[in-house]
């Protein structure tokens, strides 16, 4: 996948940039680390939020060698994490700022190969998940940033069972959505020729507005970030442009509080990195198609 930067000059025109800078690096604790809410510990998952925002802004973060230092120190001594996920974001972060975890992968390896292996059983392991194919997306990308060999027939089977006969993926009861931008991500990775699916481009046409944004399935009126952050990334997969850009930017802009961050849905929220992380990254892949 390409990597995202933005025209802060055109940026401008929509969102407040200095804000949001403002926001992050309030958000940056005494130890590296970075959390979304002031006083509270730092961790892995706002860390990797705040700093790859600041990449795709172009801006160089404080205190590299303290985050690096607090990255590291989420690693066990015998290699592991308290969670798939606590890993996955501190690789993705330590590999943005140039470095790589200081001990042995063996247990993370097989760790992830686990994960890999279950396929259908993770939404009944992880129950606070957006989609049953969250956890196992954490894992192929680990798995490809690591260099972990996985069955790549035995996945792409795994996964295709999850598809719709509308063509997105995932059950009713989650995100279908973001199942479906999950499932197009770790096919791609597994080799799959994902521009083949012809269906599912139309069912995530479907979702998008021509007020801006994306409704969480066909026909559903844009409320959270999420929905349009995960409609994006499965248009940008597919190697399509989103077809109403400037209403879309506006409908983001919408969700920028008076703190610089933004929030989550349309209705009153407070900022977070994630959602401020999905804004911006959503902004950046939207302002080529201006």
């Amino acid at each position: 996948m390409r990597v995202l930067s933005i025209s802060l000059d055109l940026a401008r025109s929509f969102i407040d940039i200095d804000a949001i800078l403002g926001y992050i690096l309030e958000r940056q604790n005494d130890d590296g680390g970075y959390t979304f809410c002031r006083g509270t510990d730092s961790s892995a998952e706002d860390t990797f939020y705040a700093i790859e925002t600041l990449r795709i802004l172009g801006v160089k973060p404080r205190n590299i060698d303290k985050t690096i230092s607090f990255l590291k120190n989420l690693q066990h001594s015998d290699g592991g994490f308290d969670s798939i996920k606590i890993a996955y974001y501190v690789v993705k972060s330590l590999s943005i700022l140039g470095s790589n975890l200081p001990r042995s992968t063996y247990r993370l390896i097989d760790e992830v190969k686990d994960i890999i292996s279950s396929l259908g059983e993770l939404s009944e392991v992880y129950v606070e998940i957006t989609s049953e194919l969250e956890y196992l997306h954490l894992a192929v990308e680990l798995s490809s940033m690591l260099g972990i060999g996985v069955d790549r027939d035995n996945l792409i089977d795994g996964v295709l069972k999850f598809k719709n006969s509308d063509g997105s993926f995932g059950s009713v009861k989650l995100s279908r959505i973001a199942s479906t931008s999950y499932a197009l991500d770790i096919l791609r990775i597994a080799g799959y020729r994902i521009d083949t699916l012809a269906d599912t481009l139309l069912w995530v046409r479907r979702c998008e507005s021509p007020y801006g944004g994306f409704g969480y399935e066909p026909g559903a009126k844009p409320i959270n970030l999420e929905d349009t952050y995960f409609g994006l990334k499965i248009l940008e997969a597919l190697g399509e442009k989103p077809r109403y850009p400037i209403e879309t930017l506006r409908f983001i802009a919408k969700l920028q509080n008076i703190n610089g961050g933004f929030r989550r849905s349309i209705f009153l929220g407070i900022s977070d990195l994630e959602s401020t992380y999905r804004a911006v990254y959503s902004a950046a892949v939207t302002f080529p198609y201006l």
